[in-house]
């Protein structure tokens, strides 16, 4: 899986649910090894082969929400999402960073909603994530996967609007798009597609974007 991130070649990477193994030679390893700075929020693991939500105790591994970046981050922070039914990742987080861009502050948000969608419980995660984030004054995206689709997102999110549109979900023959970057008004996308690679569930989304 290292191989597909690294021919991403990206400055930031989003990676929404990502695999660290206990023994500590995963992806995670891999991106700090080759210079990344990387946030995590793990929200479940695997021990003796049954998912166990939140378990601190060693086991197989871990699943996480995972932010990167080879660019000098000044800042961080958890955006805590709202309870929902049923989502046994919870408590969930977006993970906020503030990195620097020749000078430039960004801020770069990485999000995973819960799946629960008969619940409601990706427009409850939105929801609280648009009340934390208010007005951004400066260069803004957010990416990750919303378990929602792209119409829906955007109106959840008022004054973000989608950088790549195209069908992500599930790889092997997408039939949906849930996994999205969305920008504020001080971001120009000068390029985006969705990548097919099939390694994952989810295709890769892949954008370049200017502030």
């Amino acid at each position: 899986m290292f191989a597909v991130v690294e021919r991403l070649d990206a400055d930031i990477l989003v990676l929404p649910e990502t695999w660290i193994p206990h023994t500590g030679d995963g992806v995670v390893e891999q991106l700090r090894a080759s210079g990344y700075d990387v946030a995590l929020d793990r929200w479940a693991t695997l021990k003796h082969g049954r998912f166990k939500p939140r378990l601190a105790t060693p086991g197989d591994g871990w699943w996480a929400l995972a932010v990167a970046s080879r660019l000098p981050v000044r800042a961080r922070r958890e955006l805590r999402l709202a309870p929902t039914r049923s989502d046994p990742a919870e408590p969930r987080v977006a993970i906020e960073m503030t990195v620097d861009v020749g000078g430039t502050l960004v801020d770069a948000v990485a999000v995973h909603t819960s799946s629960r969608l008969w619940w409601g419980a990706p427009v409850m995660h939105i929801n609280s994530l648009r009340a934390q984030l208010g007005v951004h004054e400066r260069p803004a995206f957010l990416a990750g996967d919303f378990n929602l689709w792209g119409p829906g997102v955007e109106r959840l999110l008022p004054g973000w609007r989608r950088a790549v549109k195209g069908r992500t979900y599930p790889s092997h023959r997408p039939h949906s798009q849930i996994d999205h970057v969305l920008v504020n008004e001080h971001i120009t996308v000068v390029d985006a597609q969705i990548v097919d690679n099939r390694q994952s569930d989810h295709r890769p989304v892949r954008v370049r974007l200017r502030a």
